[in-house]
């Protein structure tokens, strides 16, 4: 006996149901933005996209403009307190670079996830689930 196709109208009824519970992200969808992997780490979860890059270090804006389809893709992903989206870009020398994509910029993290500080001593928005270092005056 074959299963048959999905019943359509009750996933339908169903995602109207799930949204109002929160953001919900479609097991199609998923599929289409071909996420390279996704990491379950103790209260949050992580979208992955890798990409190879052609220059061997980028700035967030460099990053943003050069992978803008990427971004935008990892964007439609709910962000909330338990998920973050990253693009992790591997150089032609074999180094990695990673990039925490968030709903209005990029912020360069280390491997770990962990933000990097930016030029200017600006410190960038914390993972979900940390705080702020304090800012020492200078």
């Amino acid at each position: 006996m074959t299963r048959g196709p999905l019943p359509a109208e009750a996933i339908r009824k169903a995602m109207r149901a799930a949204e109002e519970r929160g953001p919900v992200l479609e097991r199609d969808f998923a599929t289409r933005i071909r996420l390279a992997f996704i990491i379950f780490v103790a209260g949050l979860t992580i979208f992955v996209k890798v990409r190879r890059a052609r220059h061997h270090l980028m700035d967030p804006e460099e990053c943003a403009a050069e992978f803008r389809t990427d971004v935008m893709e990892l964007r439609r992903i709910p962000l909330t307190d338990v998920t973050a989206r990253e693009l992790w870009l591997l150089s032609p020398w074999g180094t990695w670079q990673y990039f925490r994509v968030h709903d209005d910029r990029l912020v360069e993290i280390r491997s770990t996830g962990t933000p990097l500080l930016q030029e200017g001593g600006r410190i960038p928005v914390t993972s979900p689930g940390e705080t702020a270092p304090p800012v020492s005056p200078v």
